[in-house]
């Protein structure tokens, strides 16, 4: 069953935007940029309207390039395993809404080009924000039977193709919380993000970048969840 969840708060502060703006702790915007990124944020939090739906489904099966649930078939042999001690998958989608993106557009239309990459950096932040959120609620569901909860993952993680969006997306009703998928598997509002959490007795707290080579990998996860 597909829930929908609307009465979300995503809390904002002016380090995380930095951060995500490429400063280095202690190091700090300039007097100019830092009243930009305050002025952005107080006029984002009005433009900012967080949802989330999601489905605890149960896993069917798993091997080493295959995750089965209820009907659906995920592909990524680096992922899969870590589904291999869970026996249910929570699939997810979340979303901003799509008004502080036609906001960052009217802006770089308007040549105020510091001002849209800094409100399109709150974006960035505020929907990941949601997805935190959605995955502490899915922890204390968990927690209510004594389930453990694992990593979560979105289609282009890893090996696992943007494409199974489409897979995903079969989930999900375009209507519930206005998130559309394109023919290129993106997502419209494009600050949404959607993906898989697994849930169960069994269920690795390890990421799946240890089957991974790719040590350089600038999103390259540490061995253990929190």
């Amino acid at each position: 069953m597909l829930r929908v969840v609307n009465d979300i708060e995503a809390k904002i502060n002016k380090n995380e935007v930095c951060q995500y703006l490429g400063y280095k702790r202690g190091r700090s915007p300039t007097p100019h940029v830092s009243s930009v990124i305050d002025s952005q944020l107080d006029e984002a939090h009005a433009l900012i309207k967080p949802q989330a739906c999601y489905a605890i489904e149960p896993i069917v099966g798993v091997n080493s390039s295959t995750l089965s649930v209820d009907g659906l078939v995920f592909t990524s042999r680096h992922i899969a395993p870590i589904f291999s001690g869970c026996s249910q998958a929570v699939l997810f989608l979340v979303t901003i809404g799509g008004s502080l993106e036609r906001k960052v557009a009217r802006l770089m239309k308007q040549g105020l080009t510091l001002e849209s990459v800094i409100m399109d950096s709150i974006g960035s932040v505020a929907v990941e924000k949601v997805a935190d959120w959605l995955e502490d609620l899915v922890r204390n569901i968990a927690a209510t039977n004594g389930d453990k909860v694992g990593w979560r993952y979105s289609p282009g993680y890893c090996d696992w193709d943007i494409t199974q969006q489409q897979e995903l997306f079969r989930v999900f009703d375009d209507k519930s919380i206005g998130v559309n998928l394109s023919s290129a598997c993106v997502m419209m509002p494009r600050k949404s993000i959607s993906g898989i959490i697994g849930v169960g007795k069994s269920c690795t707290t390890s990421s799946a970048c240890r089957f991974c080579n790719k040590k350089d990998c600038p999103t390259r996860r540490e061995e253990f969840a929190p």
